[in-house]
């Protein structure tokens, strides 16, 4: 919920900072997110993970986030 809260916040002609700041929030969600995946890799299995058609979606918004991160 946070993390969607913090996406609503941004707005067309903010302050540097308040987006910078965003940003950093962004980021530390997306971290928190990617480390989730990871450890529910690890802890079910490759083929345990993927069986659920949530942790296939989870999989890949947490890709897309990266990829958002990486070409932003």
């Amino acid at each position: 919920m946070a993390n969607i809260v913090t996406m609503a916040m941004a707005y067309d002609t903010s302050p540097s900072s308040y987006d910078a700041i965003l940003q950093d929030l962004n980021y530390a969600f997306t971290g928190v997110f990617v480390l989730e995946c990871i450890l529910k890799i690890i802890a079910f299995g490759p083929g345990g993970y993927f069986f659920s058609s949530w942790n296939k979606f989870d999989f890949f918004v947490v890709c897309a986030s990266i990829v958002d991160i990486v070409t932003a």
